[in-house]
């Protein structure tokens, strides 16, 4: 599930933006490719559209703290401009917008309830949080993206003394997982050879790395390297990947 916000500075309300804000959001939602994610993330991006609809003073003003998810926000942007030229009627020459890029790992607001009251009623009655997470599982099965939810039972089913249990959910977990990863490679792979562009690239490093498999890896962020001047985040990350392939 994705949602994102977006605020003008100053009052712009006199002005009749609103048909121009939803046109820009919706552009900006069309663009965005967020990683997917072990929990939920949000970033809140500043930037200044001129009157000519054209991007200038991008900036992260609150990160995730995810480098590819930031870096995600900032490639939306980059594929949205130019957006459209300012109303006829504004005297404005320039907007500054803060945007708020957000995505949850909770497919449903049914199954946000479940797992939000799972995990109120975890060490608190555990039969209860048993039967929340149960609903959750149910609400989404088949879901190979909600594979997290297994993990959550297992700790419940261990906190209630069912080891046994325990164990068929991590496995189950761990199952579900897996193929979920080689389906975020198959997808990142194929943008990335469409594209042919760092961000593709750096995604799919990303994407490996989730699997464990850090020799690929390194083969995508030093292909994202290669095809930009503007790469010293990518060189941290790569810095990062073979630190984290030598633990």
């Amino acid at each position: 599930m994705l949602a994102q916000t977006a605020f003008a500075e100053g009052n712009i309300a006199q002005e009749d933006f609103s048909s121009y804000m939803t046109a820009l959001q919706g552009k900006i939602q069309k663009n965005w490719n967020p990683p997917e994610i072990d929990q939920d993330d949000d970033a809140t991006v500043m930037f200044t559209v001129t009157r000519q609809g054209n991007i200038v003073n991008t900036e992260i003003v609150e990160s995730s703290k995810n480098p590819v998810f930031d870096e995600s926000t900032l490639e939306a942007l980059k594929k949205s401009a130019p957006f459209e030229k300012f109303p006829a009627n504004t005297s404005r020459d320039v907007l500054t917008i803060k945007y708020t890029f957000h995505t949850s790992i909770v497919k449903t607001d049914t199954m946000k309830e479940y797992v939000a009251n799972a995990d109120r009623f975890f060490n608190v009655n555990n039969k209860t949080a048993l039967d929340y997470i149960n609903l959750a599982i149910a609400e989404v099965e088949g879901d190979i993206s909600s594979y997290f939810l297994y993990g959550k039972r297992a700790k419940i089913k261990r906190a209630l003394g069912d080891i046994e249990g325990a164990e068929v959910d991590l496995a189950e977990c761990k199952r579900l997982k897996a193929k979920f990863d080689q389906k975020r490679i198959n997808s990142s792979k194929l943008i990335a050879e469409m594209e042919n562009s760092p961000f593709a690239y750096f995604y799919l490093a990303h994407s490996y790395e989730i699997a464990g498999d850090y020799p690929h890896a390194l083969e995508a962020i030093d292909k994202a390297i290669a095809l930009t001047e503007l790469n010293n985040q990518y060189k941290r990350y790569r810095s990062e990947l073979v630190q984290k392939s030598n633990l």
